[in-house]
């Protein structure tokens, strides 16, 4: 069996929505939602036209909530004319809640309601009524704002296109003033003065008009003036910094003032006068500047002028060197920044202070100042810009020396750290270096930095931890023959920034062993060199031909052409009073000679010619090439005389000859004659008459005397010489 069920459901909202459910025995068996919509509302109609129209375009909104539901709304008129019929007409509209329709300006009893219509259903809003289309009908604003300055005051002045204007509002609203709205007495005049405006000020001003008993029109166009300054009146302060003293006796010294705003555009230059003289032309936004002085007094005036004119004027005194005392600055300043402001404090050593003057700016034209009493102050900065403060104490004959130092109002994020290297890199440790984050780089400062380091096949991180002056740090603690990746991070007091990563590889051996493989091979060169010098030395030494006794000549020598300057050579061999040649037994392999030297022999055969002596102090004794024995028993005695004085048996000692001054002799006659038949194997003497006569054995008893050698001596491709 099927029942029907009816359900009522009264909500005392516009606006409701419910759950209606069935219950049989606590079991739910169904239910559904109710919900209401509301009709339109708050419907406003706005007519536009002007007094020599005669229709104006109403324009109608009103608020209606759709639930996001599609609706059309239509707008009905209906009215009376003056003939007493009623007439009616609608605006549709899809989406939007508002609609424009054109309405005759003599229509009586005006009632406009509003239909929403949606798949839910359909809901008229309640009736709006106008006595006549005039209650609704609003003229354009004024156009043609002008204001100008008048006096203390402002003219305000409007174009009246309306004749039927009889009330107008002027409105007026600066900044950090309350808005003022002042009625116009004789609006179809269409002008006002207000008066006591405040000075060097932008004031927005608006106008608006109506009929008696009609709507006021819209507000009209704002106009932005700037209120005039009566320069004379505002106070003008000049403010000078400690002279610096240059080294060409000049004096550096800077000047700060205050006074006219320029955005008042009350005039149009300053002048800076030093000493009545024109030094500078400055624009109206400068407020600092600077002059070089000499060491005398001087006086630096700032004058404000407009169209030539000046306007207001100050002065400052200067001292001269010996008069500028050099006073000292504040002490234990100390600063924090805290919510975007700088607070700073500071102590005089002397109580003498007039005040303080802080200075501060961002960039290098960008100056301001303020005079204090207090040994405290507080700057309201900017984030993230880097702020240069100076406190300047003032006595009361000059300004202080100035403290300085940096600030943020609030720190931002550091700078990267840029440029990381190694340096120094050996098998166990490395140098890492890089750039500094400069105290004006953005926009933090620097606590520390920190090294991150770790081995390409290695799992910890090392670090090491430097202070913010440090910018280089030594890794001692590496592998030989490894690869590390290396960053560096600054930390500041919020933040830190990396830089990017840098990979080097430590070497395979220390420098130790590079400076032992260098002292190793050192030694190995001159081992080297010095073996190769001595063998040449030892070649040049064993190539040197040795003169061969076999080409020398005994002569008698006067004394008395050479005195005693000649070293005498005792005969070891002469075993009495006469002079023998000493006997020597040439063999054929005690001597060589080159075979590139045969023509030089040939030479020799010619060279050895028997000469007679030229002079009578210069007598041949006997030629080295007799070989003969003139006694044997003579020649045992002289051998045993040979060793007793250092001779060897079959050669002279090379020292006592290199000493010998014979040597530089050249014999005026040689006796020997040469068979170059038997040459050069085997040499056949003979001696002259001369020769024999000297060799014949002398009494025993008589004295021995002293004998000179000569040997001719000769080289590969020269002639003979002694």
């Amino acid at each position: 069996m099927r029942t029907s069920l009816f359900i009522m459901v009264v909500f005392l909202q516009p606006l409701c929505k419910g759950i209606v459910e069935c219950h049989l025995e606590g079991i739910v068996l169904g239910g559904t939602v109710v919900q209401t919509y509301s009709a339109p509302r708050n419907i406003l109609c706005i007519g536009k036209s002007n007094i020599i129209e005669v229709n104006a375009n109403v324009t109608c909104t009103w608020d209606h909530d759709s639930n996001n539901i599609k609706t059309n709304y239509t707008v009905h008129f209906k009215w009376e004319k003056p003939t007493g019929l009623n007439e009616q007409t609608s605006c549709q509209s899809e989406k939007t809640k508002s609609c424009t329709m054109q309405c005759l300006l003599d229509i009586e009893n005006l009632r406009i309601s509003v239909t929403a219509q949606n798949s839910a259903g359909e809901a008229r809003s309640e009736e709006v009524a106008y006595d006549n289309i005039w209650s609704i009908v609003q003229f354009d604003p004024p156009g043609d704002i002008t204001v100008k300055n008048e006096g203390s005051g402002l003219r305000v002045t409007w174009a009246n296109q309306q004749e039927h204007f009889n009330d107008c509002e002027v409105r007026f609203l600066a900044k950090g003033l309350e808005l003022v709205e002042r009625p116009v007495e004789n609006a179809s005049q269409g002008t006002f003065l207000l008066n006591d405006v405040k000075q060097c000020t932008n004031y927005t001003v608006s106008v608006r008009c109506r009929h008696t008993g009609l709507l006021w029109t819209q507000w009209s166009q704002n106009e932005t003036h700037l209120t005039s300054l009566n320069v004379t009146n505002v106070p003008f302060h000049l403010w000078r910094s400690k002279s610096v003293l240059s080294h060409e006796g000049k004096r550096k010294i800077s000047f700060m003032w205050k006074g006219i705003h320029p955005s008042c555009k009350a005039f149009d230059e300053y002048r800076l006068f030093d000493n009545i003289t024109l030094t500078k032309r400055l624009n109206p936004s400068e407020d600092f500047t600077f002059i070089v002085v000499d060491e005398n007094a001087h006086t630096v005036s700032v004058a404000a002028f407009l169209n030539n004119v000046s306007l207001t004027e100050v002065s400052i005194q200067i001292p001269s060197t010996a008069e500028d005392l050099n006073f000292p600055p504040v002490n234990n300043v100390s600063w924090f920044a805290w919510d975007s402001q700088i607070h700073m404090s500071w102590d005089v050593s002397q109580p003498t202070v007039n005040g303080f003057i802080i200075v501060w700016n961002t960039t290098e034209h960008d100056h301001k100042w303020q005079q204090t009493q207090e040994r405290q102050f507080t700057l309201k900065g900017k984030n993230r810009i880097l702020y240069n403060i100076s406190i300047t104490p003032l006595y009361e004959t000059g300004p202080g020396n100035a403290t300085t130092f940096l600030s943020y109002a609030q720190e931002g994020s550091l700078a990267n750290v840029t440029t990381v290297q190694a340096e120094r890199v050996s098998n166990r440790n490395a140098e890492i270096r890089w750039r500094p984050i400069l105290p004006t780089q953005c926009c933090a400062f620097v606590v520390n930095y920190t090294v991150f380091y770790q081995s390409r096949h290695g799992t910890a991180l090392k670090h090491r931890t430097v202070d913010k002056l440090q910018h280089s740090v030594v890794l001692d603690d590496l592998e030989p023959n490894t690869t590390y990746t290396v960053f560096v991070q600054a930390n500041s007091m919020a933040s830190s920034s990396k830089s990017a990563p840098y990979i080097f590889s430590t070497k395979t051996y220390g420098d130790e062993f590079g400076i032992m493989v260098m002292i190793l091979g050192v030694v190995l060169m001159l081992l080297i060199v010095c073996t190769v010098l001595g063998v040449l030395i030892r070649r040049e030494y064993l190539n040197q031909k040795v003169p061969n006794p076999q080409f020398s000549s005994v002569s008698l020598w006067s004394s008395q052409k050479f005195g005693n300057s000649i070293s005498q050579l005792s005969s070891p061999w002469a075993c009495d009073s006469e002079e023998r040649s000493l006997t020597y037994q040439v063999k054929e392999e005690d001597y060589s000679i080159l075979t590139t030297s045969i023509r030089d022999m040939a030479k020799l055969k010619q060279m050895t010619t028997i000469q007679e002596p030229t002079k009578k102090d210069d007598i041949t004794l006997v030629s080295s090439y007799q070989i003969g024995v003139a006694h044997e028993d003579c020649l045992k005695a002289s051998r045993q005389n040979s060793d007793a004085v250092g001779f060897q048996d079959e050669s002279i000692h090379s020292v006592l000859l290199s000493e010998s001054s014979y040597r530089i002799q050249i014999p005026l006659n040689s006796p020997v004659d040469l068979d170059g038949k038997d040459f050069p194997g085997s040499v056949n003497l003979f001696s002259s008459e001369e020769t024999e006569t000297l060799l014949t054995p002398k009494l025993k008893n008589t004295s021995l005397f002293t004998t000179y050698v000569t040997v001719d001596m000769f080289q590969h491709g020269h002639g003979h010489g002694s």
